[in-house]
């Protein structure tokens, strides 16, 4: 009977410990992620899991809020009488010398549970110098021509 305690003990303690080691707030999921060089996949399914953990955790507002402390602007929908949280559409954008990030997430709640989510979605696209750590797909775009070699200037006249 002791045994049977020990391993239920252990499992709780286990999931205890699972659910203490995903970030806590936005800021956090992306402090947790090298976003110029991990894998565009692997990316997108660690924001898309944790995002949702985070937001079904928080409630509406403090998500919302958390957003907005990571730097996100959000746009709302329309509220209405049987919706009164509308839907929150919420972007982030950065870039470095290497690479334009963006970010997109979105979220609604349900209209019979007030600061509830109910769904959320994300985004992530992530366009570098050259095309091969372009996310999700290659971009040709103006930080491509970086590569580009100078053109000649020195001619006479």
């Amino acid at each position: 009977m002791k045994a049977i305690w020990v391993v239920v003990l252990a499992a709780g303690l286990g999931a205890c410990a699972h659910e203490a080691s995903g970030p806590k707030t936005v800021t956090e999921l992306h402090q947790q992620h090298t976003w110029q060089h991990e894998p565009g996949a692997e990316l997108q399914a660690s924001m898309a899991k944790e995002f949702s953990r985070i937001a079904h955790r928080a409630g509406r507002a403090a998500t919302i809020a958390q957003l907005a402390e990571a730097g996100y602007e959000c746009t709302f929908g329309e509220a209405h009488e049987d919706y009164p949280e509308p839907a929150a559409v919420c972007t982030r954008s950065f870039a470095s010398r290497a690479c334009q990030f963006d970010w997109e997430v979105s979220l609604t709640s349900d209209p019979k549970t007030p600061d509830s989510v109910d769904e959320t979605d994300t985004g992530f696209k992530r366009d570098c110098v050259g095309t091969g750590d372009d996310w999700p797909e290659p971009v040709k775009s103006a930080i491509d021509d970086q590569l580009a070699p100078m053109p000649d200037i020195t001619e006479t006249y």
